[in-house]
């Protein structure tokens, strides 16, 4: 029987640093679940949404850390509020979409882009993630980089800034951040690694683009 925190292969700083990196992408989460219901929009770049629900699923029920129980059902929290986000994305996910053709046609390429992710994730978990990382670190990272780098063009093309939520975007960077240092701790794959290094750099330069915005509104406010 599996225990409830593995002590034995990962320190109490690994644990804990990994622990609450999780949890503020259960905060990221709650503000996204925050956004679609109060301005009908989901924030999260709709093709990640899409592989994001995917590796959850994968992770929580067919594959099993061995971080521990705690750790498993903290995938599971994390597909549950997924499978709400992805109720937004079939409601809403259409407004990210600026090509008409493509716009009316929003459903059937969310289910399409989730059956596509299916035996693409699946396999790459199976034969080269959960072999060596045993917690999805890697297929994780490559989901993670992209959502960090698409969030920035999304953002820009839509030109909407009061659309995406500031909160969620810190939390996101230090999620990310404190995930990335217990990778540093655990790892020494300069590949998986590069990935961490990356994701941060978009983070930040994300980070920054939010408070140029912000910054640019309190300044115009001010003069008026």
């Amino acid at each position: 029987m599996q225990s409830l925190i593995n002590t034995k292969d990962y320190s109490a700083t690994e644990l804990i640093t990994f622990g609450v990196g999780c949890f503020c992408w259960i905060i990221v989460y709650f503000y996204t679940l925050k956004s679609i219901k109060e301005k009908q929009f989901i924030e999260i770049p709709l093709i990640t949404v899409c592989g994001n629900i995917i590796w959850e699923f994968l992770w929580s029920w067919v594959f099993h850390t061995d971080m521990g129980n705690l750790f498993q059902w903290g995938y599971r929290i994390w597909f549950f509020m997924d499978c709400l986000i992805v109720y937004g994305l079939f409601r809403y996910g259409y407004k990210q979409i600026s090509i008409p053709f493509f716009r009316d046609k929003a459903k059937a390429l969310i289910i399409l882009a989730m059956l596509s992710w299916l035996p693409l994730l699946y396999f790459y978990i199976k034969n080269y993630d959960a072999p060596i990382s045993h917690m999805g670190a890697y297929s994780g990272y490559i989901l993670n980089v992209m959502i960090s780098a698409l969030y920035i063009p999304l953002v820009i093309r839509l030109n909407d800034w009061k659309m995406f939520s500031y909160p969620a975007a810190w939390y996101k960077a230090i999620g990310n951040l404190l995930i990335n240092i217990f990778c540093f701790l655990h790892f020494n794959d300069w590949f998986l690694l590069s990935l961490c290094i990356l994701t941060s750099i978009l983070d930040a330069y994300y980070l920054f683009l939010f408070y140029v915005y912000r910054r640019t509104i309190i300044t115009s406010n001010a003069v008026v």
